[in-house]
């Protein structure tokens, strides 16, 4: 993870978004292959995570230094968090001390006179900064098509939301065909990765996504789907409490309903 620069030595710089085990320390991962570890991710010692007071899904600019493997890298200082000095970072008002309000400002939707959808959410469903929403619909009829459509209308109408698109449990083909597709950044576990490995994106996406809200960012999650991860995390749980009706665990929903509870309007 140690950057080169023009003059081609080594000035031990890293980048990259913090994700933070349960046991306290944490490594810088990156967007490529959709945040999956990989050997030569930078290692960030818990000392470091409490020192800086340093949040899950931060975007962290810093030093390293050799760990204890020579192919290890350790994070040893950290000079900017979320494009911000640290000083700046630590006033930062935390992501649920945020004050909420019901949401007043429009999205538009509507972009081409041949895209007749998303016109008829403008009158029909408006959407707004902070909405909450789901699509209910059988399968075929047209729920791909429809978030496909929104994400690029909010990418052409409103450059200054920043648009992420969740795919959880995904063909591997359908995210291919999102990226293609949409004017806006994918995060994928596809459904060739391990339950693991779908509850674990969906959190750490998410965190991001509260990271920038905590710094003045509007940003807008698309989920494909709700119900995709709360299978995830039914399957992750196994049998560990009550079971409710269909076989889903009564802790399973917890995780999904805090993501659908994380849009909100903030207010200022």
């Amino acid at each position: 993870m140690s950057a080169t620069n023009s003059s081609g030595s080594q000035n031990n710089l890293a980048k990259g978004y913090l994700e933070i085990t349960d046991r306290g320390f944490g490594f810088l991962r990156t967007p490529e292959f959709h945040f999956r570890p990989k050997p030569t991710d930078v290692f960030v010692p818990a000392d470091v995570i409490r020192r800086y007071e340093l949040r899950e899904g931060s975007y962290i600019e810093g030093t390293v230094e050799p760990g204890r493997r020579p192919q290890d890298m350790w994070l040893k200082v950290v000079e900017r968090v979320n494009g911000m000095s640290v000083n700046e970072y630590r006033r930062l008002e935390r992501f649920e001390n945020l004050v909420t309000v019901d949401p007043y400002q429009k999205f538009k939707l509507e972009t081409t006179p041949e895209l007749i959808e998303t016109r008829i959410i403008d009158l029909i469903t408006p959407i707004g900064r902070g909405t909450r929403g789901l699509i209910v619909s059988p399968p075929r009829s047209g729920k791909t098509t429809i978030l496909k459509q929104i994400a690029n209308a909010i990418t052409a109408n409103h450059p200054d939301v920043y648009v992420l698109v969740l795919l959880v449990d995904e063909r591997p083909e359908e995210v291919t065909d999102f990226q293609r597709s949409v004017q806006a950044e994918v995060v994928a576990s596809s459904n060739d990765q391990d339950i693991q490995t779908h509850v674990r994106i969906s959190r750490f996406t998410m965190e991001r996504c509260r990271r920038m809200v905590e710094c003045g960012k509007d940003v807008v999650v698309l989920i494909d789907s709700l119900t995709r991860i709360a299978r995830a995390y039914n399957n992750a749980l196994g049998k560990s409490g009550r079971t409710m009706t269909g076989g889903i665990d009564a802790r399973a929903l917890e995780i999904p309903r805090k993501i659908f509870a994380s849009a909100r309007k903030i207010e200022g």
